[in-house]
């Protein structure tokens, strides 16, 4: 009898993380909406300014600032992925355990989401316990579902385990300007996920512009649907905008972007949607390559050449 019931037991936990609803990491409002009271699935809101939150956000979701929780402050530039004690403290502070399944979401077309989901999947998350909603708090407010501005309170403070960061998903520096600058590696892509005028150095907003020699620039808007760019586009037609720029699933793939939260969401895209089997993110991203001054750079425009203007 006991068998039986651990068996049956299997069986639904399988199903529920195993449905075609939730191909990849992708899931609708509607399965959230389904899943949202499940003790074990903890919704978590990153939406891109602090005081959304306080001005609508899921029933039951719990709040991540962006520029608090998700960047380290003692090191430069500020915008690299949290340490482990760090990473641990959010976790407790979230009621996070290595038993929760995880959906994410932002007002950004999952950008900020992005990054949140890569930070639990650095520090060895069950990738199949992450979830992101296509669409984000739009796609939901769209399906008629409520929201709240009551804060959520987590009863418990979970303790998270973890050996470290994997650092086999992130990139140095030194990583791309090996293999991607000094040696030009025919099998490696630097892939730049910023937008058209930050790539070209027509907008600066480090101590110089331009980009890394070498990178194909594909911004994240090229995975979003047009009419919204909140909902993600169909794999294969995700997958035809890079594959068209020359970013393919044979190479091993550097992505960056400003801050690594562009990254983090090609990360996503390449990695989990499309199934690239080598993708790292360089998390110092441009705003630590721009500093390093001689470090190469192609379409370079100095800070106080802008100024000027």
């Amino acid at each position: 009898m006991r068998f039986k019931k651990h068996l049956v037991t299997l069986i639904v936990v399988s199903l529920f993380l195993a449905s075609p609803a939730l191909a990849g990491m992708l899931v609708d409002a509607d399965w959230v909406k389904t899943h949202m009271n499940d003790p074990k699935v903890v919704i978590v809101d990153v939406q891109s300014k602090h005081d959304l939150y306080g001005k609508g956000h899921i029933p039951g979701a719990v709040k991540v600032a962006r520029h608090i929780d998700l960047e380290d402050a003692t090191r430069y530039p500020t915008n690299k992925y949290p340490q482990k004690e760090q990473f641990v403290n959010l976790m407790s502070r979230l009621g996070i355990d290595n038993d929760s399944i995880i959906v994410a979401y932002d007002d950004k077309y999952g950008l900020f989401a992005s990054r949140f989901l890569v930070i639990m999947e650095l520090y060895g998350h069950d990738i199949n316990k992450l979830k992101l909603l296509d669409g984000g708090i739009k796609a939901w407010q769209a399906k008629g579902y409520q929201i709240t501005a009551e804060a959520t309170v987590r009863d418990k403070k979970a303790e998270y385990k973890t050996s470290g960061p994997n650092m086999n998903i992130i990139a140095s520096w030194s990583d791309v300007y090996r293999d991607g600058v000094l040696r030009q590696n025919p099998d490696v892509v630097l892939h730049d996920a910023r937008p058209v005028d930050e790539f070209s150095g027509n907008k600066i907003r480090a101590v110089r512009g331009g980009h890394i020699p070498g990178a194909i620039n594909v911004t994240g808007v090229s995975a979003a649907n047009n009419k919204d760019e909140q909902t993600f586009k169909s794999p294969s037609e995700i997958k035809k905008a890079f594959e068209n720029a020359g970013v393919t699933p044979d190479k091993k793939v550097y992505t960056y972007c400003h801050s690594a939260d562009r990254a983090a969401h090609a990360y996503i895209v390449l990695k989990h949607m499309l199934g690239y089997k080598d993708v790292k993110i360089y998390d110092g991203s441009w705003n630590e390559w721009a500093t390093l001054t001689a470090l190469p750079a192609e379409e370079e425009k100095w800070i106080a050449q802008s100024t000027t203007k």
